[in-house]
């Protein structure tokens, strides 16, 4: 079965526990209809304060802090789905709301 994903990083400034967990929340809550109405639609979202940590999660830290104006922390997220459930239209409100710039959209016409 194929799979698609669109990657997003969303700058921040403030980055405390508290921040990121809000944060977080507040991203999960604004996918939540998403998730309910597309079901291939999955989501793993992390925040990021340091380039060792991209390192760990194997992210590219270059491409991130380009998109990111350089900057850390930022919100990562990843969305992953069945090719044609999620249209760019639908990600619209989303990424406008959490100011998510996007890394890249890729299919995997092989995932299993």
């Amino acid at each position: 079965m194929a799979l698609a994903c669109r990657e997003y990083v969303t700058p921040y400034r403030a980055g405390t526990r508290k921040d990121d967990y809000e944060r977080l929340v507040a991203l999960k809550q604004a996918l939540d209809p998403l998730l309910q109405q597309r079901k291939s639609l999955r989501f793993k979202a992390k925040a990021f304060h340091k380039v060792e940590e991209l390192e760990d999660e194997l992210l590219d830290p270059q491409a991130i802090l380009k998109v990111s104006g350089g900057e850390l922390p930022v919100i990562w997220l990843n969305l992953t789905y069945t090719p044609g459930d999620v249209t760019a239209e639908a990600l619209q409100p989303l990424e406008k709301q959490f100011n998510l710039r996007l890394l890249g959209e890729f299919v995997d016409e092989k995932a299993v």
